[in-house]
């Protein structure tokens, strides 16, 4: 269906509907935190019920943005309701990735609406709105409010919609940042945003224990010349001796990623006992990490992707640096 299309059947339902769940992905990023804050905001200034949802800790670098203290934490608020809710799930590659119990959601719900810009995305909405061609989710939930809600765009829709577009660009630094995204942004602008401020409060305000995990990663550093990969990794018991939260290692994979000479940085990060999560980035054009990231179930895009992995630290290393051969050809 034409992408107008789909905007015009999300504006119907959103029209023709009273109450409405928001879902983002569990480990939020900006991106999936910025696009929920500004649907909330929408449905909330259409006089309809909202109840959005994240099953993870909210992390410390967006508590600047508003209604964050509305999020809840699990489905308990919609379980055996009978309203009806539409359910929007926003930034989610897979029905997975929110982390919750995808067959109490479908029972609790009457629709769903996956809106998304992973090009792996599994499709597992009722109505799909994926667009792999925009920056962010949040840049396709803009166009949606450009073209049927105008005048409700406010300070803190925009401000949402903002954070979920600089933070998914790298800062209007990575390949995604185009003609449209500026255009977007410069609209943007003019809802009082100031971005030195976005800037500082999710760039320049870490706790000095994250110096020490920074420390730590870059004591761990390995690299692999002969197919320029770049690794490090973050253990749970670094996290607890710090007393940092998950969000801490946000960012730190751009700090690998910079090193001259790299062609892949990739990041291990343990969620839980044997389980692990593995950021991947390039700067380089001729390498799809989305290749790589998929051969584990994973997803992204091409110069960003990312994959869980279970084992040892060993294991997971191994595994890595095998996939890497095996795809990359330098």
């Amino acid at each position: 269906m034409d992408i107008n299309k789909l905007y015009k059947k999300v504006s119907e339902i959103i029209d023709e509907n009273d109450n409405f769940l928001i879902i983002t992905h569990a480990y939020p990023d900006g991106d999936s935190l910025g696009s929920q804050i500004a649907l909330y905001q929408l449905i909330s200034l259409l006089k309809k019920n909202a109840v959005a949802i994240c099953s993870s800790d909210l992390p410390y670098q967006y508590k600047f943005l508003p209604y964050l203290d509305k999020i809840s934490r699990d489905l308990k608020e919609i379980k055996d309701s009978d309203k009806g809710y539409i359910c929007f799930c926003l930034d989610c590659a897979d029905e997975f990735r929110m982390n919750l119990d995808f067959e109490v959601l479908k029972s609790n719900t009457e629709y769903i609406i996956n809106m998304d810009h992973h090009k792996n995305n599994s499709n597992f909405g009722d109505l799909n709105i994926v667009d792999t061609g925009k920056s962010a989710t949040a840049e396709i939930l803009y166009e949606l409010i450009q073209k049927h809600y105008p005048k409700l765009l406010n300070h803190e829709i925009a401000l949402g919609i903002y954070v979920g577009i600089l933070t998914d660009t790298g800062k209007f630094q990575y390949s995604n940042t185009n003609y449209t995204v500026h255009k977007a942004v410069s609209e943007l602008l003019k809802f009082d945003i100031n971005p030195s401020q976005v800037h500082k409060y999710i760039y320049e305000n870490e706790p000095l224990a994250r110096f020490k995990l920074i420390q730590l990663v870059l004591q761990r550093i390995k690299y692999v010349d002969s197919y320029g990969l770049i690794y490090s990794y973050i253990l749970e018991k670094d996290l607890e001796k710090l007393d940092l939260p998950f969000s801490a290692q946000d960012g730190m994979i751009n700090l690998l990623r910079s090193a001259r000479k790299v062609k892949i940085a990739a990041l291990i990060k343990q969620t839980a006992g044997r389980c692990f999560k593995i950021s991947l980035r390039t700067s380089d054009k001729n390498i799809d990490l989305f290749r790589i990231a998929s051969s584990f179930n994973g997803g992204g895009h091409q110069m960003a992707s990312a994959y869980s992995d279970n084992g040892s630290l060993r294991a997971v290393i191994n595994n890595l640096r095998k996939a890497v051969e095996d795809n990359i050809k330098l």
